[in-house]
């Protein structure tokens, strides 16, 4: 489990880090749709679930979304 504050309005394409600091929440323009601050438009929810995975899990952005997988034992 993890805290989900900042990350529906702050941008994963910017590689903006979920905290208030970045925190815009005119970005999120429609309830399904949020637009980086360079204008790029990406699913709301997603960019949401992606700034998630960002506090949870170390994700390079580098000439596109590159995730690099990695085992985690849960016991």
């Amino acid at each position: 489990m993890t805290e989900e504050s900042y990350t529906s309005g702050t941008s994963f394409i910017d590689s903006e880090e979920p905290v208030k600091e970045n925190y815009n929440k005119a970005r999120r323009i429609h309830r399904g749709l949020f637009v980086s601050a360079r204008g790029i438009k990406i699913n709301a929810d997603l960019n949401g679930a992606y700034q998630i995975l960002r506090k949870v899990v170390p994700i390079k952005w580098d000439r596109g979304c590159v995730l690099h997988p990695f085992v985690i034992n849960v016991a």
